[in-house]
C-alpha cells in the first residue's frame, strides 16, 4: 500500500513515538509507539501510533536493539483498551515477505533479494517471515475485552551469520476469530543500525505516488524483481500483487504484470 505523502510531521511523529516505545515500561497499560487497535463496523482497524495526536496511515516504526539486544525489538506492541473485543484471538498474517530498502538505487529490495530474515515469536508460538507471505498465529483477547501483546521480532542473519545495516520491512493484516473483518494492510518498517537519512528516506518511500502498477519494488520498471515478487506470492491473497484485485495472487496478475513489463511511463 502506498499512502499519499505527509507533512513533514509525519516522519518526526514516527521517529518520536519509536525513542518513546524504548523508554516506556511494561507496567504501563498503554506504551507509547504501540499500534492502537479497534474494530470500526465490524472490522478490526489499527490506528496510531500510541502517544501521538496524528495518525501515520498504517505506517509503524521499530528500532531492533532499544531494549539493549543487538537484532531484538519488542515493539512496536499491539494495543486494545478493555471492552473494545468480544472473547475469541486476534492474529496476525504477514502478506509480504521480508524487504530492505536499497539507498543506492532508492527503493525496496525484493524479498528474494533479502538474505536475512525475520523472527516473531511469543512465548513458545514462533512463525519466520522470508521470501514471501506466511501465516502467523493469534493470541487470546484479555478477560476485560482488551488486546495488548507484545511480539519478539528477531533479525535472523544470512546464510553466513551476517545481517546487514539498513532499514527493513514487512506488511501485515490482522484476523480475528469473532468474525470481524481482517484490517487494511500496514507496514512496520524495522531500523537496524541505520543511518538516519537512510531512515527518513525509507519513510518517504512509504508515502509517496505510486510509480506503475506491478513496480512492487519502486525502481521505475515492471521487471525480474517484480516477476519474482508476484511467484513468491503465488496463491495467496497478498494484496500487492494482486494487480486484478479478485482476492488471489493466478494467472490474470501475472497477464497484467508482463502487459506492463518494462520501464514506468504512467501510473
Amino acid at each position: 500500500m502506498i499512502r499519499n505523502h505527509p507533512p513533514q510531521t509525519f516522519k518526526s511523529i514516527l521517529l518520536a513515538v519509536g525513542i518513546s516505545a524504548a523508554l516506556a515500561s511494561s507496567g504501563h497499560a498503554q506504551h507509547a509507539g504501540d499500534i492502537a487497535l479497534r474494530q470500526v463496523d465490524g472490522q478490526l482497524e489499527v490506528y496510531g501510533p500510541l502517544g501521538s495526536d496524528e495518525d501515520t496511515d498504517g505506517v509503524f516504526l521499530a528500532t531492533f536493539g532499544d531494549t539493549g539486544f543487538a537484532g531484538l525489538t519488542p515493539n512496536p506492541g499491539f494495543d486494545a483498551v478493555s471492552d473494545t473485543f468480544e472473547p475469541g484471538r486476534i492474529g496476525f498474517d504477514a502478506v509480504s515477505g521480508l524487504q530492505r530498502w536499497d539507498p543506492d538505487s532508492g527503493a525496496w529490495l525484493a524479498p528474494s533479494e533479502v538474505g536475512e530474515s525475520l523472527s516473531i515469536s511469543f512465548i513458545t508460538l514462533e512463525c519466520v517471515v522470508e521470501d514471501g507471505p506466511i501465516t502467523g498465529f493469534d493470541l487470546a483477547v484479555q478477560p476485560d475485552g482488551g488486546w495488548h501483546r507484545h511480539m519478539n521480532f528477531v533479525l535472523m542473519g544470512d546464510d553466513f551469520g551476517n545481517r546487514t545495516a539498513g532499514v527493513y520491512r514487512v506488511d501485515y493484516i490482522l484476523y480475528s476469530t469473532m468474525g470481524y473483518a481482517d484490517s487494511e494492510v500496514f507496514t512496520i518498517l524495522y531500523d537496524y543500525d541505520a543511518l538516519p537519512e537512510d531512515v527518513e528516506n525509507a519513510l518517504d518511500s512509504m508515502y509517496e505516488n505510486p510509480g506503475c502498477l506491478g513496480d512492487f519494488d519502486g525502481n521505475g520498471a515492471v521487471d525480474g524483481g517484480d516477476l519474482t515478487q508476484i511467484l513468491a506470492s503465488w496463491g495467496t491473497n497478498d494484496p500487492q500483487a494482486d494487480l486484478s484485485e479478485d482476492g488471489v495472487v493466478a494467472g490474470e496478475d501475472l497477464t497484467i504484470l508482463l502487459g506492463r513489463w518494462g520501464q514506468c511511463s504512467e501510473p
